[in-house]
């Protein structure tokens, strides 16, 4: 589990196929308090270490995976977030790291210094929105400002832009988006 506040972004330096399935090796600045085995939040997805450096990781994505998650490629920055360990401080909201669908960027408008996004899901995942709930867009921790029928509307500060993969983002781009565990499990009971 995690909290959707992103440590650091790294940069995908291998990917290496197997099969239907890829090792991604991730190379990244910083320090992680992370073990062989551990889980690590990458662009979202939760993934599991399989060889570490004390500056790269390597995972190790089977299909099931793959077929969820936006694609990986050579070069790419990616936000990375640690595990929540107990006693953490939790600042941003509980995010599993279990993909739910992929999310559009519609439309970027400004506002001051900050940006406000226009994000489109499928039809299905709507329900689960609601203004002032939480959302992971690429593992980050986000406030929903508002909805409407197709589309839900982000309000992304100066230093969420600086400090996550964000400030490269560009209209009709697709991230890896999950729902919030509250809203989840209050709708399906």
């Amino acid at each position: 589990m995690f909290t959707g506040i992103i440590k650091t972004i790294g940069k995908i330096i291998s990917i290496t196929e197997i099969d239907t399935d890829i090792q991604l090796t991730i190379e990244y600045n910083g320090t992680f308090n992370a073990d062989l085995g551990d889980s690590i939040c990458v662009n979202g997805a939760c993934l599991t270490i399989i060889n570490l450096t004390h500056n790269t990781f390597d995972f190790y994505l089977s299909q099931e995976t793959l077929s969820k998650v936006v694609p990986f490629y050579l070069n790419q920055e990616v936000n990375l977030e640690e595990s929540l360990k107990i006693g953490d401080k939790v600042g941003g909201h509980f995010v599993f790291g279990h993909i739910d669908s992929k999310a559009i960027l519609k439309d970027i408008k400004k506002a001051s210094d900050s940006q406000i996004w226009v994000m489109e899901i499928p039809s299905q995942f709507q329900k689960f929105i609601a203004p002032k709930g939480s959302v992971a867009i690429n593992g980050v921790s986000l406030t929903v400002n508002g909805v409407d029928k197709n589309n839900f509307f982000l309000n992304l500060i100066p230093h969420t832009i600086e400090n996550t993969t964000f400030k490269t983002n560009k209209i009709n781009d697709q991230f890896n988006f999950e729902i919030d565990m509250l809203a989840r499990y209050a709708l399906n009971g």
